[in-house]
């Protein structure tokens, strides 16, 4: 068992190492190595979602519209409701002139980035409340503890001495 563990940790090394082969080669615009770097790493981890996106990048990079909607698609079965991909596939079935599905995809890019938005907008509404809430809490402890000490503003004096140091005898008429 311990075998096969470690034989999986090298098996995504090795894909890793690939990817960022990958990389490194769409970096300086060599989309064929890229592409075979990136196709390496997938047949090693088939489930990884970036490398099948950078996948589909380069093939948009080069002009092979269908096999960057194939690629997007895998990414979007791995990881569903992701802004980017619903962009990139909307792009690419753009280029390959399939209005209807571009349309759909744009669309479900703005609904994912609205539903962003609302979330953030709730969010920092959710901090607000709490924020607000503490302000109360806080305040409604200084009036409990201003309720609870004694109101006397008068402070009580020492008897005043008279004639350096001597105490005087009280008068009782």
């Amino acid at each position: 068992m311990i075998g096969a563990c470690t034989n999986d940790v090298q098996i995504r090394k090795s894909a890793l190492r690939y990817f960022n082969d990958g990389n490194s080669a769409l970096k300086h615009r060599d989309y064929q190595a890229a592409i075979w770097n990136y196709q390496k790493a997938i047949s090693l981890d088939s489930e990884s979602p970036n490398f099948h996106y950078n996948l589909g990048l380069t093939y948009y990079e080069i002009g092979n519209y269908q096999e960057s909607i194939d690629s997007f698609k895998r990414v979007e079965m791995l990881v569903p409701n992701q802004s980017d991909t619903y962009y990139n596939l909307a792009l690419a079935y753009n280029k390959v002139s399939d209005s209807r599905m571009a349309d759909i995809y744009y669309n479900r890019y703005q609904d994912m980035l609205s539903l962003r938005k609302a979330q953030q907008r709730l969010e920092e509404v959710r901090k607000e409340q709490e924020r607000e809430a503490k302000i109360s809490a806080s305040e409604s402890k200084k009036n409990v503890l201003k309720r609870s000490t004694p109101v006397s503003s008068k402070k009580s004096r020492p008897n005043k001495k008279s004639k350096k140091g001597k105490s005087e005898i009280p008068k009782w008429e």
